[in-house]
């Protein structure tokens, strides 16, 4: 059950990316208790509890201090807008409590340019990541050794989530409240707040990376919820539904928009997924294998080495012993 909520602010937050991510809990805290007859306590906290202001100017009267946290189910931190340097310096007491909560297998959650506060602690070293379009090149340039992926909505390795945007970061909350709730109270979460994201991008979003650089807004939907869901055992009528297409339809304008069949881009979100569990676990290839969405750790290996010119015991050995 979701118990609590830490959601972290600083000096220029992005007002959208608070009060949206609040209304968004406080609903599925409403419908939490009902229920499971539990509520969800939700605690807005600044890195010494003092108030202070959105982007925009707007009034954030935290909870408490970040030091005042005991214990939580999940952490968010919001997008911020403007000038990094001086933010990331001042909430320096952030970044150990970020690398204990990871350590104590806390799931964090950074909303678009709130990525820039897992990089600082060093989180997202040697791992893919996000950030909102505008700031992918100031944030590639600083952080060399996060895996920078423009074209990716959605990133999630060692329970750290990352979004290119609000769409995106909406998506990870109602996943991570399906999963952490359950799975009704996420569905009325998705059916309230994220249809309405789901109804268009922006031009000039869409307009960046590799695979993304293309306006068919009902595949670019179903790229971004395969992100988080790929895992899942899916057909492609399922997803032609959620498309509100023809199974004939949906291949063909998948086909065009991405380059890829809906197969292939599963496979190629399950293949880079284990290689993340590769690089940052012991699992085994064969829980691995299964962690993705392959029961079989012979066909997972199969398309690993067809990718990676390596089966995945080999490409681990060689990984590590460099």
């Amino acid at each position: 059950m979701l118990k609590h909520v830490t959601l972290f602010a600083s000096e220029n937050a992005m007002g959208l990316s608070l009060g949206l991510t609040h209304d968004v809990l406080a609903f599925a805290s409403v419908l939490q208790q009902r229920l499971l007859g539990q509520p969800i306590r939700i605690s807005l906290v600044t890195v010494d509890g003092k108030p202070t202001s959105t982007f925009s100017g707007l009034a954030i009267t935290p909870d408490c201090s970040l030091d005042e946290v005991h214990d939580t189910d999940l952490v968010i931190l919001h997008s911020i807008w403007g000038e990094v340097d001086s933010i990331l310096v001042k909430q320096a007491a952030l970044y150990p409590r970020l690398r204990t909560w990871h350590e104590q297998g806390k799931p964090i959650m950074a909303a678009a340019t709130g990525a820039y506060f897992l990089a600082e602690a060093g989180l997202l070293d040697d791992r893919i990541s996000t950030t909102h379009w505008h700031k992918q090149a100031d944030f590639a340039k600083r952080y060399p050794k996060v895996d920078v992926r423009p074209e990716r909505f959605i990133t999630a390795t060692g329970g750290l989530y990352c979004s290119a945007g609000m769409n995106a970061a909406m998506e990870s909350m109602v996943y991570l409240i399906s999963r952490l709730s359950c799975p009704q109270v996420g569905e009325a979460v998705e059916h309230a707040f994220l249809v309405d994201f789901r109804s268009g991008y922006s031009g000039e979003f869409t307009s960046m990376g590799h695979q993304t650089y293309h306006q068919d807004d009902a595949i670019l939907s179903i790229q971004q919820w395969l992100e988080i869901h790929f895992m899942d055992s899916i057909t492609i009528e399922e997803l032609a539904s959620k498309a509100n297409m023809s199974a004939r339809t949906f291949k063909r304008r998948f086909k065009d928009a991405t380059g890829e069949t809906p197969l292939g881009y599963i496979q190629q979100l399950r293949v880079e997924q284990g290689k993340e569990y590769l690089k940052h676990s012991d699992k085994s290839v064969e829980e691995i294998s299964w962690s993705v969405g392959y029961q079989d750790a012979g066909h997972f290996n199969r398309l690993f080495k067809r990718t990676y010119g390596k089966n995945a015991s080999s490409w681990r050995q060689h990984y590590r012993s460099h």
